[in-house]
């Protein structure tokens, strides 16, 4: 038997593969985003109470 036989198959495994891949790469992309996100709200607060800053710098956008 040579590969040719195997082929067809093995069609959902590498389906479910690719699914896989696919979950794992959205979740990472989900993830890096939230974290980024987090990231400029952490920085956002300690703009806002930071009581070293002069009153400018404390102005909302």
């Amino acid at each position: 038997m040579g590969l040719h036989f195997d082929y067809k198959s093995k069609a959902g495994e590498r389906a479910m593969e690719k699914e896989r891949k696919k979950q794992e790469k959205l979740a990472a992309k989900k993830a890096k985003r939230e974290a980024k996100r987090e990231e400029e709200e952490l920085a956002e607060l300690e703009r806002l109470t930071n009581p070293n800053a002069s009153p400018e710098d404390n102005q909302e956008k």
